[in-house]
């Protein structure tokens, strides 16, 4: 019960440090004039997927294989409990991760020069005068938490995804890459029982020896 409360309290710790990261300013890069056209994409109103629909979907899909496996093969509660802990820390380092080199980068996105402009005119000294949280959202672009969560395209996701099932279950080469570290381990118990004990230990002859006077 200990282990598993310091599970949850990691990844609560995780989850605490990826939400005050989102509200943190990045980096503010310099960009020369030379190169704003490469920020004068249309501004982006919303995403085609919806931040909060994008976590659901990438936290409830695995969950959702977990439980489907669970059914078709009959796995039990301890093999389910460290597939939670394997996704759910996965999850959390992502986040953790993704957000950090945001933060490092700050790659303007490619609608920054409207997120810094909103009239269109730009002044020399290249200060914005769009709304801050705007203009410090627009500096987000590198790399991208939707990919990196989906885990398609997203190399940091895919690397954490295996670094946290390792934590958890054996390498994939093993025939028992299925199977977590804890449903692999012999019970003391049972390691108790399996001992010879005296009325079962086999007879051996015994050499050299005599019984009577010799």
């Amino acid at each position: 019960m200990r282990e598993l409360a310091i599970e949850i309290g990691v990844r609560a710790l995780l989850f605490g440090v990826f939400v005050f990261t989102e509200f943190l300013d990045p980096f503010q890069r310099v960009i020369q004039p030379e190169e704003i056209w490469l920020y004068k994409n249309p501004l982006v109103q919303s995403d085609n997927i919806p931040t909060r629909l994008m976590f659901a979907i990438s936290f409830l899909t695995p969950l959702a294989v977990i439980c489907v496996v669970k059914i078709i093969r009959r796995t039990d509660k301890t093999e389910i409990k460290e597939a939670f802990l394997a996704v759910s820390l996965a999850l959390a380092l992502n986040g953790v991760c993704t957000n950090t080199i945001k933060l490092i980068v700050g790659r303007p996105r490619p609608d920054f020069f409207h997120r810094c402009f909103p009239d269109g005119v730009m002044n020399s000294e290249m200060h914005c005068t769009g709304d801050p949280d705007l203009v410090s959202e627009g500096r987000k672009s590198f790399p991208s938490i939707h990919s990196s969560y989906s885990f398609v395209g997203g190399v940091i996701g895919l690397i954490f995804a295996y670094i946290c099932y390792r934590q958890h279950y054996p390498p994939l080469a093993n025939t028992a890459c299925h199977k977590p570290y804890v449903s692999l381990r012999v019970p003391p118990s049972l390691k108790k029982d399996e001992m010879p004990t005296a009325d079962s230990a086999p007879s051996l002859p015994l050499e050299g020896i005599t019984e009577g006077p010799v």
